[in-house]
């Protein structure tokens, strides 16, 4: 090859660079001006399920899921409508997450009672200080945990305490819950509670 042919060759090979390094910086300018920005995160997030319980206590996300966390939360939440009812009277939420129940569906009526006859409780608080690891099977649920109840006693309009309505408290107490996992509402009900 002579020295004619290798300088053109050389300038066709550098005219060709140049042109493609050209065409991509045009065409990469092109494509950053009319193509939208990728997503630098996919969006993972789940649809907002509708909220349950009372506006003052809703159910917590992590008691809607079906799993042991939120087998476990559930039970944590219930305990705390538990008490709530103690002090706003208002079992509606415990017969809400009640899935035939009996033990859930009794305490409900005993504050539904107490509270037609004008009663409030003094004490009463439960307090969960252990709780075992659920027992998932398909879409059920078994959950033991240990209580505290301080003592309880039921007062009437005037403050004064209902005569045979005084209980003592009770220090690790041992309870269970069985639950049902409801794919309609997205959340677990109790359908047996022993204290």
């Amino acid at each position: 090859m002579d020295d004619v042919t290798r300088r053109w060759t050389l300038r066709l090979v550098a005219g060709l660079a140049a042109g493609a390094v050209a065409l991509s910086g045009c065409s990469e300018r092109e494509a950053n001006d009319t193509l939208p920005e990728a997503d630098a995160s996919p969006s993972t997030s789940e649809p907002e399920l509708p909220p349950l319980g009372p506006p003052d206590l809703p159910m917590p996300a992590e008691a809607r899921t079906q799993d042991a966390a939120g087998a476990e939360a559930f039970v944590r939440y219930y305990i705390d409508l538990i008490n709530r009812t103690s002090t706003v009277m208002d079992a509606a939420p415990l017969r809400e997450f009640s899935n035939g129940c009996a033990e859930c569906d009794r305490i409900a009526s005993d504050y539904e009672s107490d509270a037609a006859s004008g009663y409030r409780y003094d004490g009463g608080k439960l307090t969960l200080h252990q709780v075992g690891k659920p027992l998932i099977s398909n879409s059920t649920a078994e959950v033991a945990f240990r209580f505290n109840l301080e003592p309880l006693t039921l007062v009437d309009a005037d403050g004064a305490p209902v005569p045979g309505l005084t209980f003592a408290g009770s220090e690790d107490g041992l309870g269970s819950a069985a639950l049902q996992w409801i794919e309609l509402s997205s959340c677990w009900r109790a359908t047996q509670l022993d204290l």
